[in-house]
Order: C-alpha cells, then structure tokens, then sequence
C-alpha cells in the first residue's frame, strides 16, 4: 500500500491503536490524515507529529 501522499480518515483517533495509526500515517508521508473522534478536543496527533509540526 502507497500511504506516501496519501489522504487517510481514521476513526477513534484520539487514544489507543486509532491514535497510533493516525501517527504512523503522518510519520509514513500520508499527505492529510482527518482524525475522528467522540470528544474532538483530545484529538492532539498534528501536534505531536515531528514530520508536519503544528497546523
């Protein structure tokens, strides 16, 4: 699978494996990674990623 410019929606993104799929996507080169999840404001993956920084 291509995930190098890729645009990824992963549900449950806010702890557990959604969290780090969500990582590894932007850490692998994915282009846009949408994150979900039922309280929205714990979602922190953009923030926490050395490959994109803050957005």
């Amino acid at each position: 699978m291509r995930i190098s410019g890729s645009i990824a929606l992963v549900t449950g993104a806010n702890r557990g494996v959604g969290r780090h799929f969500a990582g590894q996507l932007l850490e692998r080169g994915a282009a846009k990674v949408y994150a979900t999840a039922r309280n929205p404001e714990q979602i922190d993956i953009a923030w926490n990623s050395p490959a994109k920084g803050p957005s």
